[in-house]
């Protein structure tokens, strides 16, 4: 019955944001997109990436690697193709990636395809164009989620080696997360994802702890400063919140931009994502491309 909720989900989730994209179609003649780069060569939708860039930045430009989000379960990299355009349009070289989704797979796999895609581009960035010296990550919602798991096996051997997958000499110098969905074991709605985080492999495995308890990870590896937005609208406000408290347990460098109830629109879960041209969206591009080059020191 699991299964078959999630899959439900799915459909509702892919349905809602197919009628929002057809809607904010655009004039892409202004950027450089390769599309479809596989970093696993087996066929499967959910190990492509996409780059995006204006036609004058140099290889010299910052890279933001973005994960998108969908609750684990729905939708690839296009779904967050409005708001990456965007980031290429302020000068970042910009790698969309995408990953394997609950439940034909689990949350362990879904953070290795992840960092399978970093190893790819670190190990092909002259190729790419890409200078992973000046590396940033965000992700949404679950991308969030997805982004906090990858920082702690990139930059903890103790966490590597419990999860069993290897990093990579990328340093991310900033991280941004959007209506990051920290708890992997949810009631109410979404409660039909909970038994489809984790499979018979995972059980009492060194890593299963933390994909049912991914808060608990904050404060265990030092993590680069973050940014973080959500609003009163965020139907999983809370989440960022509790982040934002661990955050500061933790003495980690970070910002939370909470914005209140709309006033001539709502400001819903990951909106700066899903309408990136929101005057409170422009915000928070400003905001975060502002806190990411404060960050970008070079080596």
């Amino acid at each position: 019955m699991s299964r078959i909720g999630v899959l439900a989900w799915r459909w509702i989730f892919e349905s809602g944001d197919a009628k929002r994209l057809a809607k904010q179609k655009q004039d892409l003649s202004d950027l450089i997109i390769q599309k479809d780069i596989a970093y696993r060569n087996d066929g499967d939708q959910g190990h492509l990436f996409d780059i995006y860039r204006l036609p004058d930045t140099d290889e010299t430009a910052p890279v933001m690697i973005n994960i998108h989000g969908g609750g684990l379960f729905a939708s690839y990299k296009e779904v967050n193709a409005n708001f990456n355009y965007e980031w290429a349009r302020m000068g970042y070289r910009v790698v969309s990636i995408s990953y394997r989704r609950i439940p034909e797979t689990t949350l362990w796999h879904q953070i290795d395809d992840v960092m399978a895609a970093l190893r790819y581009i670190d190990k092909n960035s002259a190729q790419l164009g890409l200078n992973t010296k000046r590396c940033f990550l965000t992700g949404d919602s679950a991308g969030a989620l997805l982004c906090l798991f990858t920082l702690a096996v990139n930059n903890s051997s103790a966490i590597r080696k419990d999860f069993g997958i290897q990093g990579t000499d990328i340093h991310f110098r900033a991280c941004g997360l959007i209506s990051i969905m920290i708890d992997t074991q949810r009631k109410g709605m979404l409660h039909a994802l909970s038994d489809q985080v984790t499979g018979r492999s995972d059980v009492g495995k060194p890593y299963e702890k933390y994909l049912l308890n991914p808060s608990s990870l904050i404060g265990m590896f030092e993590m680069p400063p973050v940014y973080q937005a959500t609003s009163s609208e965020d139907l999983i406000r809370e989440d960022s919140l509790k982040v934002e408290r661990l955050l500061t347990e933790a003495g980690t460098e970070h910002i939370l931009k909470d914005f209140e109830k709309g006033k001539d629109r709502k400001l819903v879960h990951v909106f700066p994502v899903a309408y990136p041209m929101y005057p409170e969206s422009r915000e928070v591009f400003r905001e975060m491309d502002a806190f990411f080059r404060a960050h970008e020191t070079e080596e």
